[in-house]
């Protein structure tokens, strides 16, 4: 079995202090490491915060703003399942609006895996370019175990498809200095912090599993053109219906292009370990 781990940002991997602050505040960073090797294959210091992750930043931190997004949801650009218009007439954002979810995407490089395309900050991936973690028959529906990890639902003739999934375990907030020793309330007083940078990130743990993204493939042309090659995080608010959670005005937070990973191989998973400076 082919297990490889992708790790955005911060893994402390052959990455100098120098190399991640000398653009000023710390960018996302990402490395993709094998697991059992541990030799990276991949590092980018591209992951972005799009326009619409902007506008949900700028709500959240000034109360005083109308939330007034413009930018078209996942929900109604791929006429998801149980698509809510709820008005919301309070200040600041929405209550329980936040970063829950990821997508994946197959437009973020070209021909040549080594052609990987700059994130244009006004963008998304597009909703022809998402890969379905879940592409199921309507008799072999998600149980309701599974659906407490995958959400986007999309019921076709014959297909249900899932575009989104949720992180693993619980999100934490880290304070801490490059080498990953923890920060304590001296922080203001430390000798240290006056020679050694200091980062604060919250970090999401999501998986990629042997089950996810092939059978959209199998099913719309040939295991052989399976692949993914963006990654996205994406904001939302729930709403619960006939028992089920359905997440609504989903929208990018963060995008990132990396060189093509192929899914060929039905063995392969990823463990991803996303790091979001505040």
């Amino acid at each position: 079995m082919s297990i490889k781990k992708i790790i955005l940002p911060g893994e402390y991997i052959n990455i100098t202090d120098h190399e991640y602050h000398k653009y000023g505040k710390p960018k996302n960073r990402i490395q993709i490491v094998d697991s059992f090797t541990q030799k990276p294959i991949f590092k980018d210091l591209t992951n972005k915060v799009v326009i619409a992750g902007s506008a949900y930043n700028a709500v959240r931190i000034c109360p005083s703003f109308q939330p007034s997004i413009l930018t078209p949801s996942y929900n109604t650009s791929l006429s998801l399942d149980n698509t809510v218009s709820e008005s919301w007439t309070g200040k600041g954002g929405r209550d329980g609006e936040f970063v829950y979810l990821m997508c994946v995407g197959n437009n973020g490089c070209g021909a040549d895996s080594s052609q990987k395309k700059e994130v244009n900050y006004a963008s998304r991936i597009d909703p022809s370019n998402l890969v379905p973690f879940q592409y199921v028959a309507k008799a072999n529906d998600l149980n309701a175990i599974q659906r407490e990890s995958y959400f986007g639902r999309k019921a076709g003739d014959s297909r249900i498809a899932y575009y989104f999934k949720t992180w693993e375990g619980t999100p934490i907030f880290k304070q801490q200095f490059l080498d990953g020793t923890a920060i304590d309330e001296n922080i203001y007083t430390s000798e240290r912090a006056l020679i050694d940078e200091v980062e604060s990130f919250i970090q999401y743990t999501f998986k990629i599993t042997t089950a996810d993204c092939r059978e959209y493939y199998e099913q719309i042309s040939s295991l052989a053109d399976a692949k993914i090659s963006q990654i996205s995080l994406c904001s939302a608010w729930t709403k619960t219906i006939d028992g089920y959670t359905y997440y609504q005005d989903i929208r990018p937070y963060t995008l990132l292009n990396f060189p093509t990973e192929l899914l060929i191989d039905t063995d392969k998973a990823f463990d991803i370990i996303y790091q979001v400076f505040p």
